[in-house]
């Protein structure tokens, strides 16, 4: 945490906190921890709200829209930013299950499950009437979105 003279160098180390914490709530394992006895996973609700952060706040930083969170939202389907090719559909259930349940109700939107997964699996998958967010795939997918952002940070990609 720094003082800044510019929004944009306050926004680049934002984005660097937020993925770094990010990172430690998917990698964390319940099942080592005695605060945890008998669960198991990650720290994902927190691990999803933060992806998600960085997503509508890089998608603001780079497609604008304002407060227009659905323009923010479209990020995820730029082929130089984050590439998933989702439909509409996906791209809005993320928006609205992150914006109004998960960031400001601490739940997430009806059929969207989270799922910690593997660095390779899809980061989004669709199964029946399920979104499933992929925590890990979506972390490393995230650390190559800010590796472009801020080139000269040369952020290990791999968890």
């Amino acid at each position: 945490m720094a003082w800044h003279l510019s929004k944009n160098s306050m926004k680049f180390e934002s984005l660097l906190e937020i993925l770094e914490v990010a990172e430690y709530c998917v990698n964390f394992d319940k099942s080592k921890s005695k605060n945890w006895a008998g669960w198991q996973g990650c720290y994902g609700y927190p691990a999803a709200l933060l992806l998600l952060s960085i997503v509508d706040g890089v998608g603001a930083h780079i497609e604008g829209g304002g407060d227009d969170t659905k323009q923010h939202f479209k990020i995820l389907n730029n082929p130089k930013w984050y590439n998933l090719n989702l439909s509409d559909e996906h791209v809005e259930t993320l928006r609205k299950g992150y914006r109004n349940k998960l960031n400001h109700e601490n739940i997430l939107g009806d059929n969207l499950v989270l799922n910690l997964g593997d660095p390779s699996d899809e980061v989004i998958i669709s199964k029946n009437e399920y979104t499933i967010l992929n925590l890990k795939a979506f972390l490393v997918l995230t650390k190559k979105v800010i590796s472009k952002l801020l080139p000269d940070l040369k952020l290990k990609i791999i968890i």
